[in-house]
């Protein structure tokens, strides 16, 4: 059996139809649709899901506008949407970020911030942004239970849903800790090797083991996580 199928579908893309429930996400998502503060923070390492739960709230709320890229403060003369959403906005420099909070005190836009936890503690832990009304959402790590529905669910449809016990599984989680792009990463990768193995008949790695999941980690670097 080969496995080019099973490869592509843990592509690291963002596809909204590839939505996966986890009570982390969902949390986050309806916490983003409740706030009523027009500076909104949605928090995450990277990897957490920060910028697919942003596409997701962007179809669900077409009449937002969504931003991927650094803006400059002349850019938000020519915005028309009332809510912005600002992917990676640590990338943004502190003029425009004390911009933003001046126009959100304002309430001439709503603004959804996503950013890593590291920079935002930085920003959040100044004066200005203490004594304001401002949402903080956000994003955990997926449990291990729930990394092995999403797994077990995208196995499903190449017929590939059998190859992993529950010893494997937790060798996973392990090496991932729940990061939902390491978890796509590790799985894709894995799957290369175990694919290599068939292809040139290498008996001891045709199937999924302890040891390829430890080569997995290794090439990925995080056999010292």
């Amino acid at each position: 059996m080969m496995y080019e199928n099973v490869i592509k579908d843990f592509e690291d893309v963002i596809d909204i139809t590839d939505k996966f429930n986890t009570f982390s996400f969902n949390f986050a998502l309806n916490s983003l649709k409740e706030a009523e503060s027009n500076l909104r923070f949605l928090l995450g390492v990277p990897g957490s899901g920060k910028t697919f739960l942003l596409n997701v709230f962007h179809y669900q709320n077409p009449d937002t506008l969504y931003i991927n890229k650094p803006l400059t403060k002349e850019q938000f003369e020519n915005f028309t949407a009332s809510t912005i959403l600002i992917d990676e906005a640590q990338l943004l420099d502190k003029d425009t970020i004390e911009y933003i909070r001046i126009l959100a005190d304002e309430k001439r836009f709503t603004f959804v911030l996503a950013m890593h936890l590291k920079e935002a503690e930085e920003i959040l832990s100044k004066e200005h942004f203490k004594s304001r009304t401002i949402d903080i959402i956000k994003l955990n790590p997926i449990t291990e239970e729930e990394m092995i529905q999403y797994i077990n669910k995208k196995l499903l449809i190449d017929g590939a849903n059998h190859l992993f016990t529950e010893k494997e599984f937790h060798q996973i989680y392990k090496y991932t800790k729940g990061n939902f792009r390491y978890i796509k990463k590790f799985v894709r990768t894995l799957f290369k090797l175990l694919n290599f193995a068939v292809k040139h008949n290498l008996e001891k790695y045709k199937k999924i083991n302890s040891c390829l999941i430890t080569m997995t980690a290794i090439k990925l670097g995080l056999e010292d996580e």
